[in-house]
This record gives C-alpha cells, structure tokens and sequence, in this order.
C-alpha cells in the first residue's frame, strides 16, 4: 500500500529531478521510489 511522503528539498535539486522523470517517461514519485529502493539495496 503506498502512502503519502512529504519532505523539503533544495530548489535546484527538486528542478533537476522533475527533468530526469521527464527525461526517463516517468512521474517524480516513480523515479524517487527507484532510486530509494536501489539505494536501500545496496
């Protein structure tokens, strides 16, 4: 079950994210979720 996460980033970063899921086809939530779980992985 997914729940709602809310957090403060950096302007910049939070540009530079939106860009990448943009760039991948994919929704912000999607590719941060990716991203978390590869780095929970590791």
């Amino acid at each position: 079950m997914k729940k709602k996460f809310t957090t403060t980033l950096d302007g910049e970063l939070i540009k530079a994210i939106k860009i990448k899921a943009i760039e991948q086809n994919k929704s912000v939530a999607t590719l941060l979720e990716e991203l978390i779980k590869e780095y929970l992985a590791k």
